[in-house]
């Protein structure tokens, strides 16, 4: 994996809910953006949506305990998704894959997104990390390394990884 391609910079936080789906050969990705809350409303998406399914999640920066509920009740009830996946799961997504029991339903994680910081020029970074690639034997003791883009210096994973990554012990 392109260590440039998996960076990214840290986004505004305050967007209302939006998706985009993107019909591909073989099944829909549905990307996700902004904040999931009292006001997300799933219905006409549920609707739409059929075969296999991806859920491009890295815009997705806040869900509050309403989000919560709507999330789960829609991701429970998809009956024509015959599999759900989870690509590019943000933060936010991640906390409550560790903290929601059943946030994430039937699906699976393919990848998600992780914070570092560097400590010598003190930049925060989300690094996308693959679940195959990364963890293939299921070991969770080992971190992937970054450099900083900016300073080249060794990125540190600015979690505790075995909260962080307590989600991937269920996939």
């Amino acid at each position: 994996m392109d260590e440039k391609a998996t960076h990214r910079e840290l986004p505004d936080l305050s967007v209302p809910l939006s998706w985009r789906i993107k019909e591909r050969a073989g099944f829909t990705t549905v990307e996700f953006f902004g904040e999931v809350d009292e006001n997300a409303d799933f219905a006409e998406l549920k609707g739409r949506l059929r075969g296999p399914v991806v859920f491009h999640l890295g815009e997705v920066r806040r869900i509050n305990s309403c989000g919560v509920r709507e999330w789960v009740n829609f991701v429970r009830d998809l009956p024509q998704v015959s599999e759900l996946t989870f690509s590019h799961c943000s933060p936010a997504i991640v906390t409550q894959l560790n903290m929601i029991y059943n946030f994430r339903g039937p699906a699976r994680v393919r990848s998600f997104l992780a914070p570092y910081v560097c400590e010598r020029c003190n930049r925060e970074e989300e690094r996308l990390l693959d679940v195959r690639q990364h963890f293939p034997s299921g070991d969770l003791t080992r971190l992937p390394e970054f450099r900083c883009e900016r300073c080249q210096a060794q990125l540190e994973f600015d979690d505790i990884p075995e909260r962080y990554l307590a989600f991937l012990g269920e996939s």
